[in-house]
């Protein structure tokens, strides 16, 4: 494969540099830049230019006698930028690059072009974004060659999440198959590197490969917050669709080598399943190395997967995502199913190769839940306790939750926040007691909440296949009986 890479680039490099070496000077107006701005935390900005011929999507324009690129950083003197190489994208010649002190959030840069005898293009604004925070992995996180990790950062109200190594040293690899290995994973995008990432979601997917003969690798990843707040000169023709500006808050030093498998008989999986009336089914399942804190989890390897199957139905594959059950989980893996009735079972399975699988962990659904108040559209004050009351039941615990739709008066990243902290369930209620009293609480400035008030009736009827170590205590079954639609509002 990397010998078909190479021929298919040095051919492009020999059709680019006869493009370029036959362009003509071209004016202002047919020229469109790709500008990439790198603001990276305790280390400084990389600035990048290429400049598209824009009636040819990959010929380029070099820069001829009497003119220049520059970069000017917030209140710091204009940056001449020099011929190098952008390492964002497969095409890497012909760039123009500089290098500047950190910029912050929201510091703005002003890139100009400077022509002796045509139009200049002085004024190409570009604002670095925000911060990102990322939750996972964690600075020395140990990951396996070719297995996927989880990436999880708070999510973002908007914009993307840009992803990529910068390969320290691998032992076991020749120079010259380093820095291939440096070259490829520096990429992020077509054809090595990850794709954009929503940071909305809070959380990605990634696989560090490299030659069969690397034994061990120290790599940084770098997950950058990304936006494409910049203003192009109007003497410019376009901008190139991949231009962005990027903002890497953390560098994340992780380790990689040729990590055995884990036994079965050491993981502990956490099993949720929740069933609601009138919605579905949700399954949740973390695998946890037996004997380390919660933190210590199992990712799935290459050829293994959970799925999970309800009686009569086929099997349905976990995929990777966040535990809301839990504040700090987000190396989940989630299936969503139809409506399960109490009594249902379904089965959980874990397939391995070359390790004793798991096929056989079966849930039971519990039994309903009769609650009596509050009834749908109950009005309620927002910070101030209210009862719950249901029908006891002789066994068994409650477990209560809020699924908040909207709340006047906060912006979008509070209500996100307040989606969040409220989603995550309550301490567990005695089934017998038949009532307690719950409070929902939301930040000062709002208003008036819609939410849903979700009562479940809990069970641990879980057995886990004996190919396991065992179940993780937070494990359980929940039957949700059709969600409240409450109000909540300031008092009067």
């Amino acid at each position: 494969m990397r010998n078909v890479v190479a021929v298919l680039a040095a051919s492009l490099v020999v059709l680019l540099g006869a493009c370029a070496s036959e362009a003509e000077r071209l004016a202002t107006a047919d020229i469109e830049p790709k500008v990439r701005v790198v603001s990276t935390a305790g280390e400084g900005t990389e600035v990048t230019v290429v400049l598209f011929q824009g009636s040819l999507p990959f010929a380029t324009y070099r820069l001829q006698s009497g003119e220049r690129l520059t970069v000017t950083p917030p209140g710091g003197e204009a940056v001449e930028m020099t011929p190098g190489t952008d390492m964002s994208a497969w095409l890497r010649r012909n760039a123009y690059v500089a290098t500047l002190p950190e910029t912050r959030p929201g510091d703005e840069l002003v890139i100009a072009f400077e022509r002796a005898d045509e139009d200049d293009a002085p004024n190409t604004l570009v604002r670095v974004p925000g911060e990102i925070t990322v939750t996972r992995p964690l600075p020395g996180d140990e990951r396996t060659f070719d297995e996927s990790f989880s990436v999880a950062w708070e999510p973002l109200g908007s914009g993307q999440v840009e992803l990529r190594f910068a390969v320290g040293d691998c032992a076991g690899l020749a120079e010259e198959e380093l820095e291939e290995l440096r070259a490829e994973r520096g990429f992020v995008g077509f054809p090595f590197g990850a794709p954009l990432s929503s940071g909305e979601t809070g959380l990605a997917t990634v696989t560090f490969s490299a030659p069969t003969a690397a034994e061990r690798c120290e790599a940084d990843l770098l997950v950058g917050r990304t936006s494409d707040a910049i203003a192009l000169d109007p003497a410019f023709g376009e901008l190139r669709d991949d231009s962005r500006s990027v903002r890497v808050s953390t560098v994340v030093p992780l380790v990689i080598s040729q990590a055995p498998t884990l036994a079965t008989a050491d993981i502990e999986p956490k099993v949720r399943v929740v069933s609601t009336a009138g919605h579905g089914t949700e399954v949740t399942v973390v695998l946890f190395r037996a004997g380390l804190l919660p933190g210590g989890t199992y990712e799935l390897a290459i050829g293994e997967r959970l799925t999970v199957t309800a009686a009569g139905g086929e099997p349905v594959v976990l995929r990777p995502g966040s535990d809301m059950s839990a504040a700090a989980q987000n190396d989940a893996y989630l299936a969503s199913l139809p409506e399960l009735l109490p009594g249902d079972e379904l089965v959980i399975a874990l397939e391995r190769e070359g390790e004793e699988a798991a096929p056989s962990t079966v849930v039971r659904v519990p039994g309903e839940i009769d609650v009596i108040m509050p009834v749908p559209g109950d009005l309620r004050t927002l910070g101030e306790s209210f009862t719950i009351e249901w029908e006891p039941f002789t066994s068994g615990q409650v477990e209560l939750r809020f699924a908040v739709d909207t709340c006047e008066g906060l912006d979008e990243d509070p209500l996100d926040d307040l989606r969040t902290t409220r989603g995550y369930p309550l301490a567990l209620r005695n089934g017998d007691a038949g009532t307690t009293t719950v409070t929902f609480s939301a930040p000062s400035e709002a208003e008036r909440c819609e939410a849903e008030l979700l009562v479940g009736r809990v069970s641990d009827t879980i057995t886990p296949d004996p190919a396991f170590r065992g179940l993780r205590g937070a494990s359980r079954a929940v039957r949700v009986s059709e969600p409240l639609a409450l109000v909540f509002d300031q008092a009067p």
